[in-house]
């Protein structure tokens, strides 16, 4: 008999023994789920694609379409399937997994609605190179809530589903006061346990739980309790927004506090980025142009973003429209805000002059 017929027998004997009393069989590769969870101390927990490779999404594509194409998917590479069903996830992730169809007719793989795609620069897995690059490419949290880009609100509140989240003005801080009828229409966004809870990034506000009468533990932010609304559909729709004038989506804030024992009290982005004024600049006017703005990169937002204030932030939130390249500069009580390109990451503030101040709040 040949060694190779032998070996079929054995394992044959295997399968049946295990079959019989209860062991199981040694998972293959096929049995492993394209999709995991990895954590990292800083980043905490994120989605990885095929081998452990991190998992990144790009806030300037729209809901199940790309907008990266040539180079930018070079660098980029998105994470493809044959077909929908070839998508698993490991069970603990929260959402829907989709596909968008590129332009080549492929099928990329999508997280509530967001395309994912790899980092060419990552080497291994648990590598998160790409997370921040260009301020554009982020890693993809199995969050509760997170900031999800609508088309018609801007950033808005989502949550685990990737639905659009609301606040009820007849609520109290910390305390839920729609029940029965009111609840059936607005499902409040609850968690078994607060084990379960996963932060998005980039949040500014505090994400917290509240207990209902049933014993549910139920999402908050900012203290005030979390519901979606039984008329949204489909990833996107906002259909709650206004209604009754008492039920409204969460803008996702524009501008923070950060503090620090060397600066004190200062306005950050929504990325937790420094911001600057420059005192040359006057009420309502930019005077960065030209050069200027190689190292000064006016704070800009669409016209569809709302402005919203985070804690702390005691002053006025405005726009400008800028004479160079018409985009909207943010302003506080009137005067343009910045970053400084050398600052790289959130508690950076190597821009710091006379003529470049923090701005405070």
């Amino acid at each position: 008999m040949s060694k190779f017929r032998t070996l079929l027998i054995l394992l044959a004997v295997t399968l049946a023994f295990g079959s019989l009393y209860g062991v199981a069989a040694p998972a293959t590769a096929q049995s492993a789920s394209l999709i995991t969870v990895m954590t990292s101390d800083t980043l905490g927990k994120y989605l990885a694609g095929e081998n452990g490779m991190t998992l990144y999404s790009f806030p300037p594509d729209g809901i199940n379409e790309s907008n990266c194409y040539d180079k930018c998917a070079e660098a980029w590479p998105p994470l493809i399937v044959d077909s929908a069903d070839k998508i698993t996830a490991d069970a603990s992730i929260p959402g829907t997994f989709g596909t968008a169809t590129r332009k080549d007719g492929k099928l990329q793989v999508s997280y509530n609605g967001m395309p994912l795609y790899y980092w060419a620069r990552d080497a291994k897995a648990g590598d998160t190179t790409g997370n921040r690059v260009g301020r554009n490419w982020w890693v993809v949290p199995p969050a509760t809530v997170y900031a999800a880009t609508n088309p018609k609100l801007g950033w808005v509140l989502a949550g685990s589903t990737g639905m659009t989240l609301y606040t009820f003005k007849k609520d109290t801080p910390d305390t839920s006061n729609c029940y029965d009828q009111c609840a059936t229409n607005w499902p409040p966004l609850t968690v078994k346990s607060e084990a379960d809870v996963v932060p998005g990034i980039n949040l500014l506000g505090k994400l917290g739980t509240t207990t209902r009468k049933d014993g549910a533990i139920q999402l908050t932010y900012n203290g005030w309790p979390l519901y979606y609304w039984k008329d949204d559909k489909a990833l996107g729709d906002a259909n709650g927004e206004g209604v009754g004038d008492v039920w409204y989506s969460v803008p996702v804030e524009t501008v923070g506090v950060a503090s620090s024992a060397d600066m004190g009290d200062h306005l950050v982005s929504w990325d937790g980025m420094t911001l600057y004024t420059f005192a040359k600049d006057s009420a309502g006017m930019s005077a960065c142009s030209g050069d200027c703005v190689k190292n000064w990169k006016p704070y800009t937002v669409r016209a569809i973003d709302r402005l919203a204030a985070g804690t702390g932030v005691m002053g006025k939130l405005g726009t400008i429209t800028r004479e160079d390249d018409k985009s909207l500069q943010v302003t506080y009580n009137d005067m343009p805000l910045y970053f400084f390109a050398k600052d790289v990451k959130p508690g950076d503030a190597s821009g710091v002059s006379d003529v470049w101040p923090l701005a405070k709040p």
